[in-house]
């Protein structure tokens, strides 16, 4: 356990690492600078649709709380939460195009913890058992009105795991804590009608799906074409062998470090319901799903938008192709190993956390880490061939 814990911290330190792997024979990297070119400007296209859509789901998610919280009911609660289900999937794709700085986790200004903050204490922002006053929502006296300014100076301010807004507080907010072995939680609509403080709740559901879209409005607008003030431009105006590499690193940590480390292995080892992504929804499989897709995407260089349209261009299997062209083959393999070992995370995911290590759904959590970190791996030994080819020019 501890040597497969090293061995996904290692991962997330080799681009640094000064010892390069020895060059392919066959390789040819004469016209690689342009093929950098057309992978940067193909990825810009694949980022935008990609924020796009997850804005349109965020927008629908906003329509069905707004209709729910207007007549609450059980029938607009199950709605709501199919809205947030469906808005997860194109957001979780662009995961894949954090870690390196851009837009979604600038150090100033990056909105990613106001989006996507996790693993969360739910005790910040409503009652859980055993604490019927609790949050924000339960005190009134230190917070008598609540606000989007409010809740975004929260976010985070007692600690990594006082998540106030994005997804997960809207998850907690339509599916309450769960304390249930054989589902998701079960708040009651009754939480927004007649149980104490239903009407803060309601504000602060609204204000968290309105953050939220705001946040996803910026990241659409930094990434839009034809601008020469937001970050695609500058993104596109980088040596293009600089900007493959940030692109090659941000699928190779979502990978390894997050993906295999952080949200599946840290699970498997504590089989804590808590260290688990999307804990209040049991949905954490989907989660798994969608950000290997997302890797995918940026590997194949291609995206289906939400309305039918395929964006399709070099991916990082064109960086292969040119500096590793002898192991092309066994990175297709490894990526659609990925995806299929992904594909066999049971759910829920955390009743596949428990048991003996023998058990299927242990088994198949521990096959998905280890071809993910197999493929952060290879995706680090490609990043560290494109460093080669920088430091000769």
């Amino acid at each position: 356990m501890i040597a497969l814990i090293l061995r996904i911290i290692l991962v997330s330190a080799l681009p640094t690492a000064s010892v390069l792997v020895a060059a392919e024979d066959g390789k040819n990297p004469e016209n690689l600078a342009e093929v950098c070119r057309e992978l940067v400007e193909n990825y810009g296209e694949i980022v935008h649709a990609s924020y796009r859509d997850s804005l349109a789901e965020a927008n629908r998610l906003e329509e069905a709380i707004a209709a729910f919280l207007e007549d609450p009911d059980e029938a607009g609660l199950e709605a709501a939460k199919k809205a947030w289900i469906a808005a997860r999937q194109p957001y979780l794709q662009t995961e894949a195009y954090r870690f390196y700085a851009g837009p979604i986790d600038d150090d100033d200004d990056g909105p990613e913890p106001m989006i996507n903050g996790w693993p969360m204490d739910e005790y910040h922002v409503d009652y859980v058992e055993g604490a019927p006053e609790a949050g924000i929502v339960g005190d009134v006296s230190n917070y008598p009105e609540i606000d989007k300014d409010l809740v975004a100076r929260l976010n985070e301010k007692a600690g990594e795991t006082a998540i106030t807004s994005g997804y997960h507080a809207i998850e907690f907010l339509l599916w309450g804590q769960d304390t249930n072995a054989d589902g998701p939680g079960d708040r009651p609509a009754t939480d927004y009608t007649t149980a104490k403080h239903a009407d803060r709740r309601a504000t602060y559901l609204t204000v968290c799906a309105d953050l939220l879209t705001d946040h996803l409005a910026y990241l659409v607008s930094e990434w839009v074409p034809g601008k020469d003030d937001n970050f695609r431009a500058e993104f596109a105006g980088r040596p293009p062998l600089e900007a493959a590499r940030s692109i090659l690193y941000g699928i190779h940590f979502l990978a390894g470090k997050e993906l295999a480390g952080e949200r599946l292995l840290v699970a498997w080892d504590t089989q804590e319901q808590e260290d688990e992504h999307s804990c209040f929804s049991d949905t954490t499989d989907q989660d798994a799903r969608y950000d290997a897709k997302g890797i995918e995407n940026v590997y194949r260089g291609r995206y289906e938008t939400l309305d039918g349209k395929t964006i399709s261009g070099p991916g990082a299997r064109a960086l292969a192709e040119i500096l590793m062209p002898g192991k092309v083959e066994d990175y297709d393999a490894k990526m659609d190993a990925v995806i299929e070992s992904v594909g066999e995370i049971p759910a829920p995911f955390d009743q596949a956390i428990l048991g003996d290590d023998e058990v299927p759904g242990r088994r198949a959590i521990m096959t998905a880490v280890e071809h993910l970190e197999d493929f952060a791996f290879m995706l680090a030994d490609l990043e560290q061939e494109l460093v080669k080819e920088t430091n000769r020019r």
